[in-house]
C-alpha cells in the first residue's frame, strides 16, 4: 500500500499546527519560564515577607513591660482582651513548637521564619499538635476562661513574642497594628487588613472587550475582606499539576482555611484532619490526572463537595475554574449537582475563566491532525521526541499528551460538549425546579487575547454575566482586573460590563485559521465552520 504524500503546503500547516500545539501547554509554576502565569502554592512561599497578624481583634488591655534582668518583674508580652471562647490564631506562618499545658495552663508557641517565637494562652480546644506547619490565621484553639497569672491584671489573651530567647514588645512585630474602628462591625478583621487599599477598579473595554483597557499585574492582596462568607473551591485546568493554581485567594481576601484547591487525583482518604492549608484532603496530581476527561474530575469535585458539607454542613460554595477547569464545574453543575440533596453544599456562584464551553478550534485542529494517517504519526513522535529531551520545552509538551481523551472532549463540537449545551438551556427553562434552583449565579470571563479559547467560546449560549478581560489564555489570570471583576461578582456588586463584545480580534482569526488547518488535513467537516467563524465577527451579547 502507497503511502500518503505530502506536498509543500501541507508540510507547512503541519508544521504551524506543531508549534500551535507546544504553545498551547500551560507553564508549571515551579519553571522559570511562564512563572508570571500561574500563582505558587502557600507552602512554597519561603521568599515571602514576614508580615504578623493580631491573633485576635481586640485592644491591649496591659502593654508589655521589659523584665528588669532574666528573672526580674515586668510583663513579657501584651494582654488583649478578648473574651473566653473565641477563636484564636497564628500570627504568621511557621511550625508549631510546643502545644500544651505549662503549669496547669495550656500554651501554644510557634516558631516563626523571621526568627520570632510567638506563644499564646491560656487556650483550650488546641487545634494544633507540636512539629505542625501552619499558614498565618490558622486556628490554633480557643481562649480559656481563666487567668494567666495575677488574677486582676493578667486577663484574656497573652501574646508573648521572642527572638534569639528574649522578649521583644509583640506589637512590634512587623505587620501587628490594633485594629481600628470600622462602620461595618467585626466583620473578622485583622490586624489593620481592612487598610488594605483594594484593586482599582477596572476600566473595561472598548469595541465591546476587542480593545481592552490595561490592567497591572496583581502583586499584593487588594481586598481587606471576603466578597462573602462562602467557601471557594478552585479548579485548574488541563496539563496542570498540584504545584499550580489559577488564583492565590488572599488576593480576594478570603483565609486559606476557607479555600479548597480541587485534585484531579482526589481525595485523601487517609487524611488524619491536621493542616488547613489549601490542599488539606487533596491528593497530590500530575498532567496525567487531568487527561482522564471532564466527567471523572467532576465526579472527584462531587466528592469534594460532600466532604465539605459535612465538615461545614449549612454553608454555600463558590466554583472557580479556569480552562478545562471550568467545563469540569459546569458539567458538576448540571449533570451531577442537585440543589436539593442536603449533602451537597450550595453552589452560589459559578466563574468559569477562559473555559471553552462551546468548545475550542485549536483542540479539533489537533484532533485533525492526530486523526491524518501520516500526519498523526508525525506528531506523536515529534511528542515523544520532545518530552525524552527534557529540560524546560520537554516539560511544557508533557503537559498534553496528544491521544488524552480531555483534549477530544474539549474540542469544538465535541459530544460532551454538545450534551453541556443541551443541559444548560435545559437548566435555565427548568428555573427553579432544576441544577440553579438555589439562585446560582454565573460570569463567564474570556481573555482578549486567547489564541486557545477564543471569545466566543468561553461562555455558553444565555449566560447573563459574561466579561472580557485583558490577557491571554493564561495570562489573563494575573492581572488585577479579574481579581476585580471576580470580587465584585462574588459580593454581588456590580461589575465592568464588556456590553456586546467582538468575538474575533486576534482570537477569532485563529480559530478561523484553524478550522481550515483541520480541513487541510482531511476534517472537511470543518469547513462548514469557517462561515461561522467569519460570522462572529459581528456583536453579540
Amino acid at each position: 500500500m502507497r503511502r500518503p504524500s505530502l506536498d509543500a503546503s501541507t508540510v507547512l500547516r503541519l508544521a504551524c499546527a506543531v508549534m500551535l500545539l507546544v504553545t498551547a501547554a500551560p507553564a508549571p509554576v515551579a519553571q522559570a519560564v511562564g512563572t508570571a502565569h500561574s500563582v505558587p502554592l502557600l507552602d512554597l512561599r519561603e521568599d515571602e515577607p514576614v508580615e504578623h497578624r493580631l491573633p485576635v481583634a481586640a485592644a491591649v488591655a496591659r502593654p508589655f513591660e521589659p523584665p528588669v534582668g532574666t528573672y526580674g518583674p515586668g510583663h513579657r508580652g501584651v494582654d488583649l482582651a478578648a473574651p473566653a471562647g473565641v477563636a484564636i490564631h497564628a500570627t504568621e506562618r511557621g511550625t508549631v513548637h510546643h502545644a500544651g499545658p505549662v503549669a496547669g495552663i495550656v500554651w501554644v508557641s510557634i516558631d516563626h521564619p523571621d526568627g520570632v517565637r510567638t506563644s499564646y494562652g491560656p487556650l483550650t480546644g488546641l487545634q494544633v499538635v507540636r512539629g505542625e506547619r501552619i499558614e498565618r490565621g490558622h486556628r490554633i484553639g480557643t481562649l480559656a476562661g481563666t487567668h494567666h497569672g495575677d488574677a486582676v491584671r493578667d486577663t484574656g489573651l497573652h501574646l508573648g513574642a521572642r527572638r534569639d530567647g528574649v522578649y521583644i514588645d509583640p506589637m512590634s512585630l512587623p505587620g501587628i497594628a490594633l485594629p481600628r474602628p470600622t462602620l461595618v462591625g467585626a466583620g473578622g478583621w485583622w490586624g489593620t487588613d481592612h487598610a488594605v487599599t483594594q484593586y482599582m477598579e477596572w476600566g473595561g473595554g472598548r469595541l465591546g472587550g476587542v480593545l481592552t483597557s490595561p490592567s497591572p499585574e496583581a502583586r499584593a492582596p487588594g481586598f481587606a475582606v471576603p466578597p462573602n462568607a462562602n467557601h471557594l473551591v478552585l479548579v485548574a485546568g488541563l496539563g496542570t499539576s498540584s504545584r499550580q493554581t489559577i488564583l492565590d485567594a488572599r488576593h480576594l481576601g478570603i483565609d486559606p482555611s476557607s479555600t479548597t484547591h480541587l485534585s484531579y487525583a482526589g481525595r485523601d482518604l487517609d487524611w488524619d484532619g491536621v493542616g488547613g492549608g489549601v490542599r488539606r484532603d487533596q491528593l497530590p496530581y500530575g498532567p496525567e490526572d487531568t487527561w482522564r476527561g471532564v466527567e471523572q474530575a467532576a465526579l472527584h469535585l462531587r466528592e469534594q463537595l460532600r466532604e465539605l458539607a459535612r465538615r461545614e454542613p449549612g454553608r454555600a460554595v463558590d466554583l472557580v475554574g479556569h480552562s478545562m477547569g471550568g467545563v469540569v464545574i459546569t458539567y458538576y453543575l448540571l449533570h451531577l449537582h442537585d440543589a436539593y440533596d442536603r449533602t451537597l453544599p450550595a453552589v452560589s456562584h459559578v466563574v468559569t475563566i477562559a473555559s471553552p464551553l462551546e468548545g475550542s478550534d485549536l483542540a479539533r485542529a489537533g484532533g485533525a491532525l492526530l486523526d491524518h494517517p501520516a500526519a498523526g504519526t508525525l506528531v506523536r513522535h515529534a511528542w515523544g521526541a520532545t518530552v525524552a529531551s527534557g529540560g524546560t520545552l520537554g516539560h511544557l509538551v508533557g503537559g498534553l499528551h496528544p491521544d488524552a481523551p480531555a483534549i477530544g472532549e474539549l474540542a469544538t463540537g465535541s459530544a460532551l460538549l454538545a450534551e453541556l449545551d443541551r443541559a444548560w438551556q435545559e437548566a435555565l427553562r427548568a428555573g427553579g425546579a432544576g441544577p440553579l434552583a438555589m439562585g446560582t449565579r454565573v460570569l463567564s470571563i474570556a481573555g482578549s487575547l486567547d489564541a486557545v479559547v477564543g471569545a466566543d467560546r468561553a461562555a455558553l449560549p444565555g449566560v447573563d454575566e459574561r466579561r472580557v478581560l485583558p490577557g491571554g489564555h493564561e495570562g489573563v489570570l494575573v492581572s488585577e482586573a479579574i481579581r476585580e471583576v471576580t470580587w465584585r461578582f462574588l459580593a454581588d456588586r456590580e461589575v465592568v460590563a464588556s456590553p456586546g463584545y467582538l468575538a474575533t480580534g486576534t482570537s477569532a482569526l485563529y480559530g478561523a485559521g484553524l478550522t481550515l488547518i483541520g480541513a487541510g488535513l482531511g476534517d472537511v467537516a470543518a469547513l462548514g465552520d469557517v462561515g461561522m467563524d467569519l460570522a462572529r465577527w459581528q456583536l453579540f451579547g
